[in-house]
């Protein structure tokens, strides 16, 4: 029989219980280590795990009333070591498809030596384009002048040439009006109005606008075409970091090994070789953002910065398009399957990069503004001041006689209500064929070159000479004998459309000279004058006598129909109140014109007023006055006459301009007074 177990001590059975209770409290703190590592640091491997145990086991060892906060302190070290482990991100480097990669696998993998020594070749291909693009492009040459040399060009163009008279349009508008509205039609200085419509263009002008707006378009694009580009050589310069990185940490020794698809080692030589890939992709890209920056920032034209900043980003692509279209296949399979290389990333580091960039960013946005942006929109502005500002509307000729410069007010606008006389003689010639009439509506045709540079250049004194006949008593009264006339009717009749035309009539198809007669004294009405004779008393004595005179379009054979009645008359002082009244009413308008000076304002102008108004008041006997019997500004005797402004008063006034009883007569007295004595 076996002997019985003795019965267990109640104290031996407690100390046993208690044994068994810190070894499962023990177990359990060690699955909640293991718990809490998988939970931070997820698969963890065997071996780590059993180090922990260990380490945790070790220290619950020697004491067991402290080895649950030993336990603690250690899983905590332990998890703020897993902490940090965590910190650093893993990533990969893969290798780009570019003729830059050449050097990692030439030589390495199985390759014919044609291949080999072809991509070598190709390799300093692209290292030659790319460096000479940048050479090519740094150049002054390149990128032309300094944007802010055009404001002297401006402004020598628009004192030597934008207010010569010889420029012209047929409207009478001067060359820096038209080019400053941008005008199609222009034959000259057509690169001034593409500038002009590039500043504008550019900066959000308008046409006569002088101050930069807030939204400048050009200028917005300009900013976002370099930051396009400025990203396009960031992106270059991360690629040649994580490279060099690469190839840094790639363990060297004395020969290359090439497997699986990985550099596993390099030798001194294709390191360097590496290296030197690097840097020389590396400072082609700085060069390249210099220049490029500074080309964009020099684009005035809106439409070509999108097509200048995609030709830089194309700069930078050779390598690829080298590699895609010429590379050996088996170079080429080479590079393609080369594995990824891992990289570790920490947290610092990716913070301050991070900053960096930001730093890059705006260094990237505010200095190209603040040094070259800026600048060019005061420039431009100033080159816009130069070619538009102040006034256009004059153009300026030189009298090599009289050594003055000669100026004359110019027409501004390009509306159809506003066309001169020559454009309507065009557009009505050129597109209107209702006329029946033998005779353009506008325009007289000349016969041969000769005539036309004759009847161009003749003035009126010699255009009233060559008709024998007053106009307007013979052509266009039903009593004159050339009244009807199939060949001179229609051309008196075009000639007086010209004339209402010129002094702003607008409709002219059934006009008359008695429809015009209001406009007669008017400075500029020659060519009325010189049609209707009657009508603006050329053949009447005692009419104003202002612009009675050939040079101011009365015709001779009016005159003289004036000078017939005047001997047909008696010889005595005879005024039209009227008339009288109205000649010293456009006195000093008269003057102004003829001197092209506006009196209103001089000095003189008191004393032709006073003059006017004694004339008025006193009629014929005042030019018995030596004070009053010359004209204040020509010194010409008022009896007399003056060739370019009055005819003699002496038709009207006679016995005061001293004719009666005169020996030899004067020419300028009527014929009348020969046969009168004085009393």
């Amino acid at each position: 029989m076996p002997t019985p177990l003795a019965p267990l001590e109640p104290l031996d059975l407690q100390r046993d219980i208690l044994d068994l209770r810190e070894e499962l409290q023990m177990s359990l703190r060690r699955l909640e280590a293991r718990l809490r590592r998988l939970e931070t640091r997820g698969l963890e491997d065997d071996n780590g795990d059993e180090r922990v145990e260990m380490k945790v086991e070790e220290k619950l060892q020697p004491d067991h009333r402290g080895a649950e906060l030993e336990a603690e302190d250690v899983i905590s070290k332990q998890t703020m070591q897993q902490s940090d482990h965590l910190s650093e991100q893993e990533g990969q480097f893969q290798f780009g498809a570019s003729a830059w990669t050449f050097p990692f696998v030439i030589g390495l993998v199985p390759a014919g030596r044609w291949d080999v020594t072809f991509s070598i070749l190709l390799l300093l291909l692209n290292l030659g384009m790319q460096a000479a693009f940048t050479i090519i492009i740094s150049t002054d040459d390149f990128r032309g002048i300094p944007f802010w040399h055009q404001i002297n060009y401006a402004k020598r163009w628009r004192i030597s040439m934008a207010h010569d008279y010889q420029y012209l349009d047929m409207a009478g508008r001067s060359l820096v009006s038209r080019v400053c509205a941008m005008d199609g039609a222009l034959i000259l200085s057509t690169t001034q109005a593409s500038l002009v419509e590039q500043i504008n263009s550019f900066l959000g002008l308008q046409e006569g606008e002088f101050e930069v707006p807030f939204f400048q378009p050009g200028l917005l694009l300009c900013m976002l075409c370099i930051l396009f580009w400025s990203l396009c050589v960031y992106k270059e310069y991360r690629n040649i970091w994580l490279g060099l990185e690469v190839v840094w940490q790639i363990p060297r020794s004395d020969q290359s090994i090439f497997r699986d698809n990985t550099l596993r080692s390099i030798c001194k030589v294709r390191f360097k070789a590496l290296l030197f890939t690097y840097l020389a992709r590396a400072a082609i890209a700085t060069l390249l953002l210099g220049a490029g920056i500074q080309w964009l920032a020099g684009t005035t034209s809106i439409t070509e910065l999108m097509l200048n900043c995609v030709a830089l980003n194309a700069i930078l692509d050779i390598d690829e398009f080298l590699f895609a279209g010429f590379t050996p296949i088996s170079i080429q399979l080479a590079v393609q399957n080369l594995k990824p290389v891992k990289m570790k990333y920490s947290r610092r580091r990716s913070q301050l990069e991070s900053f960096g960039l930001l730093i890059l960013l705006i260094g990237t946005l505010l200095l190209p503004y603040f040094l070259l942006l800026q600048p060019l929109a005061e420039s431009m502005i100033a080159v816009k001041t130069e070619l538009c500002g102040g006034n256009q509307t004059f153009v300026v000729g030189l009298n090599s006689e009289t050594q003055q410069a000669i100026a004359l007010v110019t027409k501004t606008g390009f509306d159809a209500p506003n066309l001169t006389i020559t454009e309507l003689a065009v557009d009505r010639h050129t597109f209107d064929t209702r006329s029946k009439e033998p005779y353009p509506y506008l325009l007289y045709f000349a016969a041969n070159a000769l005539a036309f540079d004759q009847n161009l250049k003749r003035d009126m004194t010699a255009e009233v000479t060559q008709w024998g006949l007053c106009i307007e008593t013979e052509v266009l009264q039903p009593s004159g004998p050339l009244y009807g006339d199939p060949v001179i009717q229609p051309l008196v009749k075009l000639m007086l459309r010209n004339a209402a035309v010129s002094l702003g009539v607008v409709d002219v198809d059934a006009i008359g000279c008695a429809d015009l007669q209001f406009l007669c004294s008017l400075p500029d009405a020659r060519l009325l004058r010189m049609v209707c004779g009657s009508t603006c008393g050329c053949n009447n004595p005692y009419a104003s006598a202002w612009h009675k005179v050939p040079s101011q379009g009365c015709m001779p054979a009016c005159l003289q129909y004036a000078t017939a009645q005047l001997a047909a008359s008696t010889c005595e002082d005879r005024i039209v109140a009227e008339e009288w009244e109205l000649s010293w009413n456009i006195y000093s308008d008269a003057m102004s014109a003829f001197y092209s000076t506006e009196f209103s304002t001089s000095t003189v102008y008191e004393s032709l007023l006073n003059l006017s108004i004694t004339m008025k008041s006193t009629g014929c006997s005042a030019l018995k006055n030596p004070n009053f019997e010359s004209e204040i500004m020509t010194r010409t005797r008022w009896c007399e006459g003056h060739p370019g402004l009055f005819r003699p008063l002496a038709g009207q006034c006679p016995v005061s301009c001293g004719c009666v009883g005169a020996s030899p007569l004067p020419v300028y007295c009527p014929i009348s007074c020969a046969n009168v004595t004085s009393p």
